[in-house]
């Protein structure tokens, strides 16, 4: 049994040991090299991803080419475009490592089987699809009443390890920021936790 999955899902439905490995058996074991498409912008996703070791950050493209990173997923987390996922239609954002990425994948039609005959499975992905939605739900919270500066002191709690593994102009796309904005938001903080201690 993968204990990362397990717990994983332990978390986000009562599961037991023997339906999780049910589960599991619709996977399989996919690694990809840094910098590698998932998905493209305009194709319909087709697979869910669980992410056992790495990172991947989701983003679209503007109208005029700029891009707006708008999240970042790490180890024991899903990640696919849910909405294209769900609703067969084509996907308004890409998917990319940022680090090599081992994961476990299953396709659509093998999780629509399995929903179809497992309410424990079914029971399983609306909860993964509600924590997503709660998750995009904090994310518009976050961006509507906090500033920038909290914004990213938050970011940084809840990924103790962001600053190491992404790189600065991507947590700048995210948080609707120039580069330079955040490096001076990370002097200040830096001066602050200095003269704390």
């Amino acid at each position: 049994m993968n204990m990362l999955f397990y717990n994983a899902i332990g978390k986000l439905a009562g599961i037991s040991r023997e339906e999780a490995a049910v589960f599991l058996s619709a996977f399989q074991t996919r690694k990809f090299k840094k910098n590698s498409i998932l998905l493209r912008e305009g194709e319909v996703a087709h697979e869910l991803y669980f992410i056992m070791e790495g990172a991947v950050r989701q983003y679209f493209s503007k109208d005029d080419g700029v891009e707006k990173t708008c999240s970042f997923s790490f180890e024991a987390e899903f990640v696919t475009d849910i909405e294209s996922f769900s609703r067969k239609s084509r996907s308004v954002t890409n998917i990319v490592t940022i680090e090599p990425v081992s994961c476990l994948v299953i396709n659509c039609t093998d999780l629509m089987e399995m929903l179809n005959h497992s309410a424990v499975v079914a029971e399983l992905c609306r909860s993964i699809i509600e924590k997503v939605a709660t998750d995009n739900i904090k994310r518009i919270q976050s961006m509507l009443a906090l500033s920038p500066e909290r914004q990213f002191r938050e970011l940084v709690q809840s990924n103790p390890g962001l600053l190491q593994r992404v790189p600065q102009r991507y947590i700048a796309q995210y948080l609707g920021l120039a580069p330079e904005s955040l490096s001076r938001i990370r002097k200040r903080m830096i001066i602050t936790e200095k003269s704390l201690t």
